[in-house]
């Protein structure tokens, strides 16, 4: 395996990783007491709808890019 064919495969987990980083961070803010105190609910949700909707733009980046 060449190096690129090593950093596109590294890139392409590293991508899905992100992805699941994100949307469990959406999770957990709008789902979970972890935020409740610290956090206001109008601001947990959109914050949750942000990082939602960058977690699936990168999902989607990731499933143009393709397997590495």
């Amino acid at each position: 395996m060449s190096n690129n064919q090593k950093l596109n495969k590294f890139r392409f987990i590293w991508g899905i990783i992100m992805v699941i980083i994100y949307l469990v961070i959406s999770y957990l803010l709008v789902l979970t007491p972890i935020f409740k105190e610290n956090i206001s609910q109008p601001i947990r949700i959109a914050m949750a709808v942000l990082f939602s909707a960058y977690g699936i733009f990168r999902g989607y980046r990731l499933t143009k890019m393709g397997k590495y």
